[in-house]
């Protein structure tokens, strides 16, 4: 049996009209039935109901029970279906585990490894600027610099502590690459509603998010945010990792992670007298930044850092048993931009999609 219409025509509306992998995928999260429900979106319910031959209020509770399974979007004409194929993958995997179809997972990531991820990679590229920065986990800023808010972890969680919901890492239960922690993708503002509205997040204190960064650092996820300085700007804090990130591990694979992800305004600096050699940095850094080297006067060899590969993320130091890593301000200010190169939607879970 064919492939439903209905299908074909939402995959179109991901650009993907002939994939048959996006149309198993869309199979697997929907019925053909369904299928033609979100083509009509966005619409009115009065129009839905008409249509459908359905009651107004049975119309806004199937559109909650697709936005609880990730297939609709907030939109300024009202809820639709993402025709960003990275909004769908987001949302449907970051969706409450019940809700996530059976099988899904391997789908996607069979599409990814066809040949998405350097989609991706040359995407997020081509924008001319990095659209996420790493910021350094908690309690491991130099005790003499006051973070920018911009950059603190503390203080982007304060700046929103009225409303912060906590969601499963919709790149890792897609992945299943690695054993870092799911539950630690922190949403602020109009994410954390959409969160809350369909369900896919928790409502979590400021001490209970800062609680969950320190779990997530520990276990070698580096802090992102959107690259930019304005505070209203930063709508989440999430945890990569360069096993399972649909942002680090396609640019690492191409190569252009530098093109993407931007540093933090920091580098690691080690103290040869206290390193010991254990060489516990080397695999948690995901950019290679780090050598063990011979150096004069030592009888082990010592941990280097190349700064022209190094992010600043500090996982080094999280790391560092004999405290030897440490560090120190290498940029100013201005380093870290008021404006990003394209939508901070192109990232995770967007509370909305356009108007069209």
């Amino acid at each position: 049996m064919g492939t439903d219409e209905a299908i074909i025509k939402l995959a179109e509306r991901n650009e993907r009209r002939e994939s048959e992998l996006v149309h198993r995928i869309l199979e697997c999260a929907m019925t053909p039935e369904e299928a033609r429900f979100l083509l009509e979106l966005p619409a009115s319910n009065a129009d839905l109901a008409a249509k459908f031959n359905m009651e107004e209020k049975a119309v806004e509770d199937k559109i909650r029970r697709l936005a609880q399974r990730g297939l609709v979007v907030a939109s300024r004409r009202g809820y639709r279906y993402p025709g960003s194929l990275g909004t769908l993958h987001d949302n449907i995997l970051a969706s409450k585990a019940e809700y996530v179809p059976a099988g899904i997972d391997k789908l996607w990531m069979e599409f990814y490894e066809s040949g998405w991820w350097r989609q991706i990679a040359e995407g997020n590229a081509a924008l001319g600027s990095p659209i996420l920065r790493t910021i350094l986990p908690l309690k491991t800023a130099p005790a003499d610099v006051e973070l920018l808010a911009c950059e603190s972890v503390e203080a982007i969680i304060q700046a929103h502590k009225d409303l912060i919901t906590v969601r499963n890492c919709c790149c890792r239960v897609g992945a299943k690459a690695c054993d870092h922690p799911v539950d630690v993708c922190t949403q602020f503002g109009r994410r954390a509603e959409y969160d809350l509205y369909r369900g896919s997040g928790t409502k979590v204190s400021a001490d209970e998010a800062m609680a969950i960064s320190v779990k997530a650092t520990d276990a070698g996820l580096i802090p992102t945010v959107t690259n930019m300085s304005p505070m209203e700007a930063l709508e989440f804090i999430c945890y990569c990792d360069g096993c399972a990130c649909l942002v680090l591990n396609p640019t690492l694979r191409a190569g252009n992670v530098y093109q993407v992800l931007a540093a933090s305004r920091f580098l690691p600096k080690v103290d040869n007298d206290k390193c010991n050699g254990c060489q516990e940095c080397v695999p948690r850094c995901y950019f290679d930044a780090i050598e063990m080297k011979e150096l004069p006067g030592y009888d082990t060899k010592k941990a280097v850092i190349d700064a022209d590969k190094c992010l600043g993320c500090a996982l080094c130091m999280n790391i560092c048993g004999p405290e030897a890593v440490t560090m120190e301000l290498e940029k100013p200010p201005e380093f870290i931009p008021e404006t990003v190169a394209g939508p901070s939607a192109i990232v995770h879970t967007p509370p909305a999609e356009g108007s069209n």
